[in-house]
């Protein structure tokens, strides 16, 4: 037992203590940290593949799902090298002034030459791409235009309203997508947009409601909306037969009708009886059957946003 006691303490005797060991793995660290150093900041010419990815595809263009991949020859520092390695090896290819009208679509790598090169550290030297032609693997999808209608969801204050119809631009957009699935539509809708309490003109930039496997051309559109202060105005309008045959007379029990009618302020004054036509049409007439006819509206002031008029139907007598 003690011959193997000594044994041990002889070898722990020749290993080093421990202000010597810190001092040997100091130099080793600092050897190894000159070595290092020389051999990253030598230039070196590399073959480093790269990761493609694609910016700014043109509307109805779908790009394969499949990796594009390139190989750039790279004159570079040592450094720069180990960064391409482990973190940088993806570049950006805009395609937006790329030409998709043909089938088949080859884009000359070497056009890219000085976007790629900017993208690359500033001691990095391109030298060389492959492939020099690249084939964009793609498909198109189909093409309608179809009209824009607002989803719309205005409370107005109490004496407003919205004037006429609603201010759309673009009325319309350009719709890409499959085309089984455009065939199934008619319109796109804008996204909902709520206001309470309106009393003034609306503007609003409003997006479109998102399709899926479906684009637009815009991706959003300008609403405008007048909101007038709005009255209503009372009017006695006669009631007119149309479509009387000759020699036939027919007398109307009332003869008149008493209108409402919501108008802008600023128009209460000008809006007179005689802009509106209420008739009974003579044909509607079915004898025996009933003794009523009903008063349609066939004339409006175009600025009137609601007519409501009593009674909806009359009694009339036929003369011969």
């Amino acid at each position: 037992m003690s011959t193997q006691k000594r044994g041990i303490e002889s070898i722990l005797k020749k290993l080093p203590n421990k202000s010597r060991f810190r001092f040997f793995l100091l130099f080793v660290v600092i050897s190894f940290s000159f070595w290092a150093s020389t051999k990253l900041s030598k230039e070196y010419q590399l073959v480093q593949p790269f990761t493609l990815v694609w910016g700014e595809v043109p509307k109805g263009v779908v790009l394969s799902d499949k990796p594009s991949q390139i190989k750039a020859t790279l004159n570079a520092s040592g450094v720069e090298i180990l960064w391409y390695r482990l973190f940088k090896n993806k570049l950006s290819i805009s395609l937006k002034d790329v030409d998709f009208t043909p089938e088949d679509r080859v884009l000359n790598m070497e056009e890219q030459f000085f976007d790629i090169q900017q993208q690359l550290f500033g001691g990095t030297q391109l030298l060389q791409i492959s492939p020099s032609l690249f084939p964009l693997q793609y498909s198109k999808m189909a093409v309608k235009k179809l009209p824009v209608l607002a989803n719309l969801d205005v409370n107005f204050r109490p004496g407003y309203l919205g004037e006429e119809s609603v201010q759309i631009t673009p009325d319309s957009v350009v719709v890409h997508g499959p085309q089984n699935t455009l065939d199934t539509l008619e319109n796109i809708n804008t996204e909902e947009f709520k206001a309470l309490d309106v009393h003034q003109n609306i503007d609003q930039k409003i997006g479109l409601e998102e399709l899926a496997g479906v684009e637009f051309e815009v991706e959003s559109i300008e609403l405008h909306w007048s909101v007038l202060p709005f009255s209503e105005k009372r009017l006695t309008i006669p009631i007119e037969v149309v479509n009387l045959p000759l020699g036939v007379k027919v007398k109307l029990f009332p003869p008149e009708v008493n209108l409402r009618a919501t108008l802008p302020l600023s128009l209460l004054s000008a809006v007179k009886s005689s802009d509106f036509l209420l008739v009974v049409d003579y044909e509607d007439i079915n004898e025996g059957q009933s003794d009523v006819m009903e008063i349609k509206l066939r004339k409006q002031p175009p600025s009137v946003k609601k007519v409501i008029w009593e009674p909806l139907n009359v009694n009339y007598l036929i003369r011969r």
